[in-house]
């Protein structure tokens, strides 16, 4: 019996929310960067696709990780690591020293995230689903803290990166709650055998998943990156407008996650999956096609795009056993390429060399793939429960 849940699960969702709050500072900095060091939107996306590429490899690791150090050693060396991250980007003084901090800050929040996640698996077995989109519905609220913090930061006289270095009191925050937690009886309870990497990569449905998490992952960050240069820039919004849709973004976003934790359980998590994307998919297109009236429908869809990954992480977490946490870093990571090759680099490269709006409607074709993958894994699914 796991003691002081409670505990836990408000240490994980501190943990979210922290991250919430770091990995979306990007969207309100993102025009400041490329004003002092003068770089295009091609640049700019290549530079935060550093965050994406250090995730990845934490990602990709945190199963074999966790099994090694434990989840006490490795909280620990988390909150520290992140400390030093955090101090190092605010003291970056030229493009490439920001390239390396944000390399180093990517892999440091993931590790918490992949954390956070794992305390309440574990914590929270019986009702996985529900309290996965609970938790990440607070990553969602550190997204809307977000905007403003940046705006609050900045009319203060700080410049974009105090951002960063004010950050670290919620790192603060963190090691205290890990202290009054019962995390030796939790790492007890998670301690199990789990599949080898190339067992797992074996089995079509990993990779099926990961293509998923790839598209998805995508999509939600290139509406985080690339709103703010779309309002600005296509549109001539306001610094305040641009906080409002981005925080719109994150509010829809989070009572998204909200209403899933209350629906998910309640159907098959495929079919919630394609109609949810698809949704999504059809808001992003009408504001498109209706212009400036209509553009508060690409912030709505959040409303839509909020329950994906959460959904898609607790049914790995029922479909692999104790082998699920290093699927969940498997599909991450592909989520991370994701967001780095489809989010910084490509819908970067089409705002470019077409236009902004191009970008956006580029994220509608990457959803209907997501879907069409989606129904795919769930036939295949389907199909072997029958056999």
């Amino acid at each position: 019996m796991i003691k002081n849940k409670k505990k836990i699960i408000i240490l994980a969702f501190t943990i979210m929310f922290m991250n919430g709050v770091v990995n979306n500072i990007r969207g309100q900095v993102g025009p400041y960067i490329m004003d002092d060091f003068g770089l295009n939107y091609s640049r700019l996306g290549f530079l935060l696709s550093f965050i994406s590429i250090g995730a990845m490899l934490v990602f990709f690791i945190s199963g074999k990780l966790i099994e090694k150090f434990g989840l006490i050693k490795l909280l620990f060396y988390g909150v520290l690591y992140n400390t030093l991250t955090l101090a190092a980007v605010y003291l970056s003084i030229n493009y490439y020293t920001l390239l390396v901090s944000f390399f180093f800050l990517g892999s440091g929040i993931t590790l918490l995230n992949i954390l956070a996640v794992n305390l309440t698996s574990i914590s929270y077995s019986e009702k996985r689903a529900k309290m996965i989109n609970l938790l990440h519905l607070f990553y969602g609220a550190g997204g809307i803290i977000a905007p403003y913090f940046v705006t609050s930061v900045l009319k203060l006289g700080f410049s974009w990166n105090y951002s960063f270095l004010f950050s670290i009191i919620l790192l603060v925050i963190i090691f205290f709650e890990s202290n009054s937690a019962s995390l030796p009886d939790l790492e007890a309870q998670g301690e199990k055998v789990m599949k080898t990497t190339s067992e797992l990569l074996q089995d079509k449905k990993v990779i099926l998943f990961s293509l998923i998490m790839f598209f998805q992952v995508g999509v939600e960050f290139s509406i985080v990156t690339w709103l703010a240069p779309f309002l600005k820039d296509a549109q001539s919004r306001t610094d305040l407008t641009v906080s409002f849709y981005l925080s719109l973004f994150f509010i829809t976003f989070t009572l998204g996650r909200f209403i899933g934790s209350l629906v998910v359980e309640k159907f098959n998590y495929f079919n919630f999956l394609i109609a949810t994307s698809g949704t999504a998919a059809l808001m992003i297109a009408a504001a498109l096609i209706g212009g400036r009236n209509l553009t508060f429908l690409i912030p709505v869809s959040g409303l839509f795009l909020a329950v994906q990954v959460p959904t898609l992480q607790a049914a790995i977490l029922d479909s692999f056993g104790s082998s699920g946490i290093k699927v969940v870093g498997f599909s991450q990571t592909a989520g991370m390429i994701g967001l780095t090759v489809l989010s910084n680099w490509l819908v970067g490269f089409i705002n470019d060399f077409i236009a902004i709006e191009a970008g956006f409607l580029f994220l509608v074709i990457i959803l209907f793939a997501a879907i069409t993958i989606t129904y795919y894994l769930k036939n295949i699914t389907e199909k072997n429960k029958a056999d």
